[in-house]
């Protein structure tokens, strides 16, 4: 394949903005779920599956893009690893999703609201880093906030976690609340894993 020397700045950061986008749906997939019925979330959980085929989508179009063009404003090794961690982060979310929808939740455990804030919170920083990337190389703010909720997240995950209550709900709903748990700390994780990719770049371009 013929590489192309005409760097692709404009699509290449649109692209990653795409994604962050898909995030936030994700995201709003989520506090759905939180408001409804037990009986109506596995039909709203469902929509998370086109979400995250606009994800692939996406992350192939920045493939595509990456083979195509030697020119790039960034690393193209960087630029793919950005992507492709996006990408991950709507399936974990998506996980996150199912885990929700579980039929063993009539209410769902304490702690979901503020765990699923911070995802929220997550969610934004991210696509405000994407937004501002192409300027802005230097995200060590985004790095800095993703480590600080990301140790939120295993907090309020242990208390979801909590086997000493969970223990009078039985052993199924012990197991499906920490399913939960596991998932929303992944998830957390996953956002992290991003401002791993953003430090990478920060050292080699600022």
């Amino acid at each position: 394949m013929r590489l192309r020397r005409t760097p692709q700045d404009t699509q290449l950061f649109a692209r990653c903005t795409e994604l962050a986008e898909l995030i936030q749906g994700c995201n709003l997939v989520l506090a759905e779920l939180s408001g409804i019925p037990a009986d109506a979330r596995q039909q709203a959980g469902a929509r998370m599956q086109e979400l995250t085929d606009q994800a692939d989508a996406a992350l192939g179009a920045i493939t595509r893009q990456l083979r195509e063009n030697y020119i790039t404003p960034l690393d193209r090794g960087d630029f793919f690893a950005l992507a492709d961690h996006l990408r991950e982060v709507c399936y974990q979310l998506e996980s996150v999703s199912f885990a929700m929808t579980s039929q063993v939740f009539d209410e769902l455990p304490a702690g979901v609201p503020e765990m699923l804030a911070v995802l929220s919170h997550q969610s934004d920083q991210t696509l405000r880093m994407t937004r501002r990337l192409q300027g802005h190389y230097d995200q060590w703010d985004y790095v800095e906030t993703m480590d600080r909720l990301h140790l939120r997240a295993i907090s309020l995950s242990q208390s979801i976690a909590d086997a000493v209550p969970l223990s009078r709900r039985g052993l199924t709903y012990t197991a499906a609340s920490m399913q939960l748990a596991s998932s929303f700390t992944q998830a957390s994780a996953s956002f992290k894993d991003v401002g791993r990719i953003a430090a990478a770049i920060a050292l080699k371009e600022s």
